[in-house]
């Protein structure tokens, strides 16, 4: 239908004005909204207790896309873009490589981390870090590698955030339910 084409249009004509006008809080915005979806389709689809919807996790899923996701991904790929501003093709895997390599297990880490001590389990950090940040960074990299050869070398820099995070939904739900789980004993 053309009303809906051009509904759609008008709503990313906008969504483009805001990455440009207000890029922190169109990212903010965004992740939230993106990791809240994530951790939905994980409950729905990956909830072998078959609890239900867990609200407080969704709400602490949100939070950590808004305070931690948008702003350290705007930041981080504006850091990289000027750290490697080449386009070519050796500047996408230097900036894919840096981006893995390095800021992927920090970043992993720092989410991991803020999600327990948000469900007030600070103490099962190390433990939680030193049995589950391999296998999520190995997760990690068969997902986002293939990924962000395409976001940073083909996608314009205002938009790399969101590309991330329409990515980010396959992402999330399994960051949510890796985070889910419990941690091991100590």
């Amino acid at each position: 239908d053309k009303n809906k084409s051009s509904g759609l249009a008008l709503l990313w004509a906008q969504y483009l004005a805001a990455t440009e006008s207000d890029p922190i809080k169109t990212k903010v915005i965004t992740s939230g909204i993106l990791n809240a979806v994530g951790d939905l389709i994980a409950q729905t689809f990956f909830n072998p207790d078959g609890n239900g919807w867990d609200v407080v996790r969704t709400l602490k899923f949100t939070f950590l896309g808004a305070a931690l996701v948008g702003p350290g991904l705007h930041y981080w790929y504006g850091f990289l873009n000027r750290l490697i501003p080449s386009q070519t093709v050796a500047g996408t895997i230097s900036r894919v490589a840096v981006d893995q390599f390095v800021w992927a297990p920090v970043f992993i880490s720092a989410f991991l981390s803020s999600l327990l001590t948000l469900s007030g389990e600070m103490s099962s950090v190390p433990s939680k870090l030193k049995n589950d940040l391999w296998a999520t960074c190995k997760a990690n990299w068969l997902i986002w590698i293939p990924f962000q050869v395409v976001n940073f070398g083909v996608i314009p820099p205002n938009l790399q955030v969101a590309a991330a995070n329409v990515c980010a939904l396959v992402w999330n739900t399994y960051l949510s339910w890796q985070g889910a789980r419990p941690a091991p004993a100590k």
